[in-house]
């Protein structure tokens, strides 16, 4: 107890020294290590260890001091981390202080000595055995932290107290198995490791990439992929059947309008030279029929040809891509969809046995 009180007066001490170590610093980091010791110090007292550790980390990363390590240790021994608590004692235990180093310092080595003794007897001793691993590489963690390959086996130093132990093998889910060690125990648990489940063999030639895998002797998996298969739309081949199919709408619009209009207009030449009387006979033309009136039959029948001729090749050519965009398009609609070409996996069950199916 009187050692913890009078830890940050130790520390404000070796700040003043003029060591060569402390001469290093500058005035603002000593005083910053000075003030974290302090609250590192306060925060031990009051039994806040978690706090006091991370104060006094920081002032010892900035200034170094045996006092700071000392009362890092405890707090670690307070809160149960005795393998971490004995290496920080070693630290201390293991440095060569000068003949010239302060009374505080050799004195917290000293205790450092002490409490060591004490706190090394208290650790456990624990050994991770995977039985049934067969060589295989299998991941471990100890309360959520990775296990080394190399300590699996043999007896590692752990913190008394509840420990859960956590098996991942490959294929399996995780197998979790609490332990808890006294102070001092020394225990071995053993952990049995299932087989991992067979793999299936590698598609050959022949299966055309599917692989299959049954547990069943001579059981025939179900043929197929699940569901239906897919269908992709041609969309070139679709829009171009619509587009024609509209132009060769339009195409047959536009000759049966110039087609019934090439026939009102041979209908007025018609009519014009029967008022006239212009049809040719053995004694020519009649009276009414002059020239100026010839002239204009001869033009009405011009433009009626023209339009009756523009009319039928319009009709003609809309009538052929009215066709072929409608038999396009019914092309598309009624061709069969292709088979999925998707990776896909499917388990099935049957009386003797189980697997699964898939493609890839």
């Amino acid at each position: 107890m009187l050692l913890r009180r009078c830890v940050p007066f130790a520390a404000a001490l070796f700040l003043l020294l003029p060591t060569g170590e402390v001469l290093a610093q500058s005035d603002q980091d000593r005083a910053a290590a000075r003030s974290l010791a302090t609250q590192g110090a306060e925060a031990f007292t009051s039994g806040r260890f978690d706090e006091a550790i991370d104060l006094l980390g920081r002032a010892e990363a900035i200034v170094h001091a045996p006092t700071h390590l000392l009362l890092i240790a405890r707090a670690q021994t307070r809160l149960g981390r005795l393998v971490a608590a004995k290496e920080t004692y070693l630290r201390i235990v293991r440095e060569e202080l000068p003949s010239t180093a302060p009374s505080p310092f050799k004195k917290a080595q000293q205790d450092a000595r002490e409490e060591l003794a004490a706190v090394d007897p208290r650790i456990a001793s624990l050994r991770i055995a995977l039985e049934g691993a067969a060589g295989r590489k299998i991941a471990v963690k100890l309360d959520g932290q990775p296990v080394a390959d190399a300590l699996l086996g043999v007896h590692r130093p752990i913190d008394p107290g509840n420990h859960v132990v956590t098996v991942y093998p490959p294929g399996l889910s995780p197998i979790e198995q609490a332990v808890t060690l006294g102070d001092g125990e020394r225990k071995e648990l053993k952990i049995p490791v299932p087989e991992s489940p067979a793999m299936p063999p590698s598609p050959d030639a022949s299966g055309e990439g599917q692989g299959t895998w049954s547990s069943g002797p001579g059981e025939v998996p179900p043929e197929g992929p699940p569901g239906k298969p897919e269908r992709n739309t041609n969309v070139l081949m679709l829009g171009g059947g619509i587009a024609a199919a509209a132009l060769g709408l339009g195409g047959v619009v536009v000759g049966s309008v110039f087609l019934a209009k090439g026939g009102s207009t041979q209908q007025k030449a018609n009519d014009l030279s029967d008022t006239h009387r212009c049809e040719s006979s053995q004694a020519g033309p009649g009276a009414g029929c002059g020239p100026l009136i010839q002239q204009q039959i001869k033009r009405l029948d011009a433009d009626a040809a023209d339009q009756q001729t523009t009319g039928a090749i319009n009709l003609i050519t809309g009538g052929v891509l009215l066709v072929g965009g409608a038999t396009l398009i019914v092309l598309e609609l009624t061709s069969k969809p292709e088979p999925s070409s998707s990776a896909w996996v499917a388990p099935y069950v049957t009386p003797t046995g189980l697997g699964v199916r898939g493609a890839f």
